[in-house]
């Protein structure tokens, strides 16, 4: 499991960010101040930095400063107020690698958060299926022999999320705030569409349904 350290001092908007990444599969760490992040990601080994710039203490511009200073190397994504061009010159500058401004969109947060472990090396471009499947995790595309395999779109989010949790139980709760945005009603029998679908490509032995609590995509 990808750990991710989050620095945001918005207490709020940071239990959003942790429970939206939670999950998506990440182990996070969160922390409101500037001084304490610097300690854990000198302490512990993080896959992805996310980083607010104005915290207490240590801003996150600084904190990155130091931790490139004594050579830690990962990925860091600035989410931040700020959108003036002096003050995202200065994000680069001081070692981060990309930028998401507030108010954010979780679905760009996810994709960027995939990108940046992806391009360290920290996630795989492909996750393995079975001899001839292979998903791939950043764009949510399901590949057959190289050959791509047109799934609906809330049928590919589902995989993804059975994916990121493999082994684990995905809850009907979880499967619902994935797939439905607040404008849509969330649909059981669509769902259990996408289950049939998803089963039918992997064999019926690789779904496990908890019934009234949700599925579990089993290792090969």
């Amino acid at each position: 499991m990808r750990k991710l350290l989050l620095l945001e001092d918005d207490t709020l908007f940071a239990q959003t960010l942790e429970d939206f990444l939670c999950e998506e599969g990440y182990e996070v760490t969160v922390t409101h101040d500037g001084v304490l992040a610097h300690a854990l990601a000198t302490e512990e080994r993080f896959d992805l930095l996310l980083l607010d710039i104005n915290v207490p203490r240590l801003s996150g511009l600084e904190l990155l400063k130091k931790l490139r200073q004594a050579q830690h190397d990962r990925p860091a994504l600035f989410i931040t107020s700020y959108q003036q061009r002096q003050m995202l010159k200065e994000a680069f500058s001081a070692g981060g690698d990309d930028y998401l401004t507030k108010p954010v969109d979780l679905e760009e947060l996810k994709l960027r958060v995939h990108a940046l472990l992806r391009r360290s090396h920290t996630l795989p471009d492909r996750i393995s299926l079975n001899d001839s499947l292979w998903f791939d995790p950043v764009r949510y595309q399901l590949f057959e022999n190289d050959q791509e395999v047109t799934l609906p779109k809330k049928c590919a989010e589902l995989l993804g999320l059975l994916v990121a949790h493999q082994g684990k139980t995905v809850t009907t709760a979880m499967i619902e705030e994935t797939l439905y945005d607040y404008t849509e009603v969330p649909s059981s029998g669509a769902i259990r569409v996408y289950i049939n679908q998803i089963k039918k490509l992997l064999g019926a032995q690789r779904i496990t349904n908890l019934r009234g609590v949700g599925y579990r995509l089993e290792k090969e």
